[in-house]
């Protein structure tokens, strides 16, 4: 690191990452799909969705039927 302040950041930024992870394991275990589903298998999945923007507007691009499974299984609605 190259001071002090980058070092607080990053930090800063491991920390959250490690309470998301944990906040998506712990939605992943209360639906009981953790068997089949790692919190990784979920990030990879949310990676893909993507939004555009045609005529000044945006809109969500498709999403593919194994996405939308997973998050149909832990009731996550993507607007």
């Amino acid at each position: 690191m190259q001071n002090k302040e980058t070092l607080q950041g990053w930090m800063f930024i491991n920390h959250l990452a490690l309470l998301w992870y944990y906040i998506i394991y712990k939605m992943l275990k209360e639906k009981e799909i953790l068997g089949k589903y790692s919190v990784n298998d979920l990030v990879i999945n949310l990676k893909e969705i993507r939004k555009g923007r045609v005529n000044n507007k945006w809109s969500l691009e498709p999403i593919n039927s194994q996405t939308q499974k997973l998050l149909d299984k832990i009731d996550i609605y993507i607007a």
